[in-house]
């Protein structure tokens, strides 16, 4: 486990240590993406962090959708609203941080209601879709956590690097290195091992072949957003 999102509470890390061992492969290919040390070090090109940008926009919008069945599932009150509250987030975040760096490139809202999901990004957030529509919320929790946590910990790790004076693109570091975002990532953590404590065997597995294809998406997410990937016919 990345020593940046260690989990508290050592009684409740049997599910997430095995999940975050399962993706080592996935983190290390995340940690040594371009995009990611260029939007640190704020060379990344405009033009790739806009498609980024627009693809991310689309993203959260279903994102809050999945975050909502999620809540409608959710065994206690305090857990829906856990949710509910993280799906609202998810569109403030589109709203908030995506508009001052639309400002700031010359775009609109317009811009970003007419661009095309990619075929990852249509792809990860069909696949979240269908898993929170179709499992139980254990699965469920399992498909949405690696948006969660894989984001918290590239937050820590960018925002232990040195600012870059200037950099065009550190409110997107500060994002997603805040504390309150971290809490977050956290809880759900802790929530999703909790599940996983009074899944079954078969429920268990399914939970980790989950993850790591939601964690998957998310490497492709980022790298074929750099790529600048669209449509072929």
């Amino acid at each position: 486990m990345h020593g940046s999102a260690k989990i508290a509470n050592s009684e409740t890390r049997a599910f997430s240590e095995e999940a975050w061992t399962l993706i080592a492969p996935v983190r290390k290919a995340i940690e040594d993406l371009p995009l990611l040390e260029e939007l640190a070090n704020g060379s990344l090109s405009k033009d790739v962090f806009l498609n980024y940008i627009q693809q991310d926009a689309l993203y959260l919008k279903e994102y809050a959708r999945a975050l909502a069945i999620v809540a409608s599932k959710a065994p206690d009150s305090a857990q829906m609203m856990r949710f509910l509250e993280s799906s609202q987030r998810a569109l403030q975040v589109e709203h908030g941080l995506h508009s001052g760096f639309l400002e700031s490139f010359g775009l609109s809202f317009q811009d970003l209601e007419s661009a095309t999901a990619s075929p990852s990004g249509f792809a990860y957030v069909n696949f979240i879709m269908a898993t929170v529509q179709s499992s139980s919320y254990a699965i469920g929790l399992s498909a949405i956590l690696p948006c969660f946590w894989i984001y918290y910990d590239v937050g820590e790790r960018m925002k232990a690097m040195p600012k870059v004076a200037g950099n065009p693109y550190q409110a997107w570091i500060d994002t997603y290195g805040d504390e309150n975002f971290a809490d977050g990532a956290r809880a759900v953590i802790a929530l999703t091992d909790a599940a996983a404590a009074s899944a079954s065997p078969a429920e268990r597995q399914k939970m980790l072949d989950v993850f790591r294809r939601a964690s998957q998406y998310e490497w492709m997410f980022w790298q074929t957003a750099s790529e600048l990937e669209s449509w072929r016919v």
